[in-house]
């Protein structure tokens, strides 16, 4: 019977605590701003930016590398591009006040839900990869490819979990791209820049931005520019959301993060436009 009574008032006491939560007498976690993402213990300390950065690892800048960051510094950066359309996969771009660029590879989807362009980002970089893919500075964790190059890939996301503090709210005033430069140098790779007056080769109104027919065994499509050099290309994934949409005829305005593939220093480097969203295509005439 003693027991039996326990039972009846621990089964009453968990009913009046229920109730409890229920009418807000017990404070819950506030989730109304989304469940909290990233490392929220992290502090501000031994910031640099990413020149500095390079210039620590100055064999790692400019071809297939990686190398561990064992020194106990931050960066402290603004998203400039992210996944939110399909055409950039597991990664996000960032600058820091500079004006310089980075890749960051996180093996995870939907990251522009909790990091959208213009959100604030404070990296702890001890025991991240910093290299190159082709020439494109980027940090992640190490992986080899098939021929044997090894460069920073998508890292797991609970290690960049650890690894970043959001730093405030997104604010996408703050993130402005520059002008995609007449002679683009390796200090541009992973920027945020626009080109202007430029049309595509072999758009007629029914030519797509990335069908998977164009691109055969592939996930992507390469198109170029008319009339410009085949070192700049459109670089667009089967996935993305505009990948079925015909490309205007006419002239457009083309924005988005602007990747550096290069094989080969003796080789001229291979700059490719990563469209972000549909709404980096202006078109300004036929």
């Amino acid at each position: 019977m003693r027991n039996y009574m326990k039972y009846l008032f621990g089964l009453c006491l968990l009913c009046v605590l229920s109730a409890a939560c229920q009418d807000g007498d017990w404070a819950a976690p506030d989730f109304s701003e989304g469940v909290p993402y990233g490392n929220n213990s992290l502090t501000e300390t031994n910031v640099i930016t990413i020149a500095q950065l390079k210039a620590m690892y100055p064999k790692y800048n400019n071809t297939f590398s990686c190398v561990e960051i064992t020194d106990d510094v931050q960066l402290r950066v603004r998203v400039t591009g992210n996944d939110v359309q399909g055409n950039i996969y597991n990664s996000i771009a960032v600058q820091d006040e500079q004006g310089n660029a980075l890749i960051v590879c996180i093996a995870a989807s939907d990251l522009y839900a909790r990091m959208p362009v213009g959100q604030e980002l404070l990296i702890n970089l001890k025991g991240l990869y910093f290299g190159c893919y082709g020439a494109q500075p980027q940090l992640g964790t190490p992986y080899t490819n098939a021929a044997g190059n090894t460069f920073p890939s998508r890292m797991n996301h609970s290690i960049w979990r650890e690894h970043v503090k959001l730093v405030g709210k997104a604010d996408p005033s703050k993130v402005v791209p520059i002008d995609f430069p007449a002679n683009p140098t390796m200090e541009d790779a992973g920027k945020l820049m626009t080109i202007r007056n430029v049309s595509v080769q072999g758009a007629d109104g029914k030519v797509t931005w990335a069908s998977q027919a164009d691109a055969g065994t592939y996930t992507n499509v390469q198109k170029y520019f008319v009339d410009m050099s085949s070192d700049i290309m459109l670089y667009t994934s089967t996935y993305a959301d505009f990948a079925n949409t015909p490309i205007p005829t006419g002239k457009m305005n083309i924005t988005g993060i602007w990747k550096v593939y290069q094989t080969n220093t003796k080789y001229s480097p291979k700059w490719e436009l990563l469209i972000r969203d549909f709404k980096d295509i202006e078109v300004i005439g036929e």
